[in-house]
């Protein structure tokens, strides 16, 4: 059941105790770098164009559709010797509104990384894992980027399936199912990193058991994709001969063609896994320049070519000041306010129990500068 503000904080005050009496027990550290906002690096093998013309104008448009937007967050809290991530969900709906999770719905909002004798001491709480999605801890040698990863993949997915079915279109910020270089060819030597691996795995087969041609993934962060380089058209257009990754060469195509408004594709996108048989998806990547030359792109996938051709122009109709989709926007930010939430919440019970490290400290001061900023914004919007 997805839980209150208040149950949430009773849950975590029931994690501080017990982290309260294993503490004296902790001799050893965990790794405690990572990044929340960490990039997550796609694998690709084959990419080409579907079609000779890959120039686009965006197409209106005007009928109304049930549109549906979903995005995840993820928070750390760390001591020298345990590992905590805090993940929130947002969903944003033209025709029900806004639902988050862990509050409207029910996600495991909570993970615990340390030693694994201690792990086992804890008494379960629902929302909070100590062990990954196939059953393994969370051990001293889990990475909190993987946790955190493995827990946001898990929350959209529940999103996804509530709103699936009763949306025209559903938007997910990011890839349709994450291709990282752990579920392609690659092998891992580091144990936690393989039990990382075996439970993103499952939770990836469970994303693409989900999706349906309604859904659409979103994709922002072209730095960490390499996909454009091998398409044909593109070396050719560019006398490409080493790896480039999509924005950069999105920004060549803008310059050297002055194709600054419009869609670019459409691609298709093939990742090849010895660990799963990926589905082929389809993708166009999005150009937006606004009247000071500030520049935009991002990529819109589909499993569907018919589908991305009907759904991609409900998508781009809105666009936001920061020349991001408006849906994917709304969302983004729910995700990001809920995850500050529990981290705060969580901070204020657990940091006179634990040694919360440096960077953690700061975030905490950042976010809450930032809610009180919030808060003075909007009382002087009802003043005026």
């Amino acid at each position: 059941m997805p839980s209150s503000a208040y149950e949430i904080k009773k849950k975590v005050e029931k994690i501080g105790k017990q982290i309260s009496i294993i503490k004296g027990k902790i001799t050893g550290v965990v790794d405690i770098s990572g990044n929340p906002d960490h990039p997550l690096f796609e694998a690709e093998t084959t990419v080409s164009n579907v079609n000779e013309n890959i120039f686009h104008k965006i197409e209106e448009k005007k009928e109304n559709i049930s549109i549906a937007s979903i995005d995840s967050s993820s928070r750390y809290l760390r001591d020298p010797s345990v590992n905590m991530v805090f993940v929130g969900l947002g969903v944003y709906s033209n025709i029900k509104g806004i639902k988050v999770g862990p509050f409207d719905i029910d996600i495991n909002f909570m993970a615990i990384g340390t030693f694994e004798d201690l792990l086992k001491e804890f008494n379960p709480e629902s929302g909070v894992r100590v062990k990954n999605y196939v059953n393994k801890y969370f051990t001293e040698d889990y990475r909190i980027d993987d946790i955190a990863d493995e827990l946001r993949l898990e929350a959209e997915n529940a999103g996804l399936k509530e709103n699936r079915d009763t949306h025209d279109l559903v938007i997910v910020d990011g890839p349709l199912f994450p291709t990282p270089l752990e579920l392609s060819e690659l092998e891992l030597q580091s144990e936690g990193r393989k039990r990382h691996q075996e439970a993103y795995l499952q939770l990836t087969k469970d994303r693409i058991a989900i999706l349906r041609n309604n859904v659409v993934g979103v994709v922002k962060r072209l730095e960490t994709s390499q996909k454009l380089y091998k398409v044909d058209k593109v070396k050719q257009l560019l006398g490409i001969r080493y790896p480039i990754n999509d924005a950069e060469i999105l920004n060549q195509i803008r310059i050297k063609t002055g194709f600054k408004q419009g869609l670019l594709g459409p691609f298709k996108i093939e990742f090849n896994s010895k660990y799963f048989d990926a589905p082929t998806r389809y993708a166009y990547y999005l150009v937006l320049t606004n009247p000071i030359g500030m520049s935009s792109y991002c990529r819109i996938e589909s499993l569907s070519l018919n589908s991305l051709e009907e759904l991609t122009p409900h998508i781009v109709n809105r666009i936001s000041e920061r020349l991001i989709p408006t849906y994917i926007e709304i969302a983004d930010n729910l995700s990001k306010r809920v995850s500050a939430s529990l981290f705060i919440t969580a901070y204020q019970i657990l940091s006179r129990i634990i040694s919360v490290v440096h960077d953690d400290k700061l975030t905490y001061y950042n976010e809450v500068r930032s809610l009180s900023e919030s808060l003075l914004q909007h009382q002087r919007t009802l003043l005026t």
